[in-house]
């Protein structure tokens, strides 16, 4: 048996992402940065994927210590 090495190996992004995306959050426009009860408000006022993410980034920071 012999081992051949064929060049780099290149990354394979089966998910279709490309490396340096913007992550969701920042994509729909959740500064995650922000108080609790800001997210909270933004959550209650917004709809859709905005609103997930909202709620998502303040429970994240309201259960950290």
């Amino acid at each position: 048996y012999e081992l051949v090495r064929r060049g780099s190996v290149k990354e394979n992004f089966a998910d279709g992402k490309k490396p340096g995306r913007k992550g969701l959050a920042k994509r729909v426009g959740v500064n995650c940065k922000q108080s609790v009860s800001k997210l909270r408000d933004i959550a209650k006022h917004s709809r859709g994927e905005k609103q997930r993410m909202a709620h998502w980034c303040a429970n994240m920071k309201s259960g950290r210590k």
